[in-house]
């Protein structure tokens, strides 16, 4: 996880001590890893090896988590599941038991574009919420969320990454993708596809500087403008390439 020192501190403690909280409202500008970082909860709470608060990455849950096949982690995206009907849905299916797991995650992306009479049927879930279910609302207006809603969670607010921690993620990336074995061992970190038949990789230092000046605080936009110049460069990314592609003007 890149940054969020805080966010990272506070759940690995909870994870530590068995003390997380039943719902987590993850609020934060985009790019700044709330899905990311519920997915990582999601891994930690079910892990079946789990060291302190990591989760080993080998075992059953956290493969199936991983590749975003886990019957237990269920995602709902509130842009486009925004009604009573799909909340209802989910009020039936959370007295389920977890199949895999010891709990079921379920992580709401964008949550303040749901209704008021769906934020009125998802009150009473997070009023009396079973054992074995864990709720994640990720959102980047957290104003838009009733006031009913956000009392009943432990808030966390995701922070714009500063321009030396993009360029150190940026760094990483590269690397794995100029050193096979690298990429071989950790996965490629970032770009979750690597762009397809490059050059040998390259880059100059002044150029990430510019990429992650231009992300505004956000990895995932800092990582489509990185692979927007791989493709560019043919795996050379250089500080005039990426200015021409951003069209911005030298400080001189």
């Amino acid at each position: 996880m890149v940054d969020q020192k805080p966010v990272v501190r506070i759940l690995k403690n909870a994870l530590s001590e068995g003390k997380v909280s039943h719902a987590y409202l993850f609020s934060g500008p985009r790019g700044t890893g709330k899905t990311t970082v519920a997915r990582l909860l999601a891994k930690a709470v079910n892990c079946e090896n789990l060291k302190g608060s990591e989760p080993c990455n080998e075992c059953r849950t956290c493969v199936t988590i991983t590749e975003g096949s886990s019957v237990d982690v269920i995602e709902i995206d509130a842009a486009s599941n925004r009604g009573i009907d799909e909340i209802r849905s989910l009020r039936e299916s959370v007295r389920y038991v977890p199949v895999m797991g010891r709990f079921k995650v379920y992580i709401i992306d964008e949550v303040h574009m749901l209704t008021q009479e769906a934020f009125n049927a998802l009150l009473k879930t997070l009023e009396e919420p079973p054992d074995h279910v864990i709720f994640v609302l990720a959102t980047t207006a957290p104003h838009k969320i009733p006031l009913t809603i956000t009392s009943r969670c432990q808030r966390l607010d995701f922070r714009r990454l500063s321009i030396p921690d993009i360029e150190g993620r940026l760094e990483k990336v590269l690397s794995a993708l100029a050193n096979p074995v690298e990429k071989q061992q950790e996965g490629l970190p970032g770009l979750s596809a690597p762009p397809a038949r490059l050059g040998e990789v390259t880059w100059e230092k002044d150029a990430l500087r510019i990429i992650a000046r231009a992300a505004r605080g956000s990895l995932r936009d800092a990582l489509s403008i990185l692979d927007l110049c791989l493709t560019y460069g043919n795996g050379k990314v250089t500080f005039n390439d990426v200015r021409e592609i951003l069209g911005e003007i030298s400080t001189e």
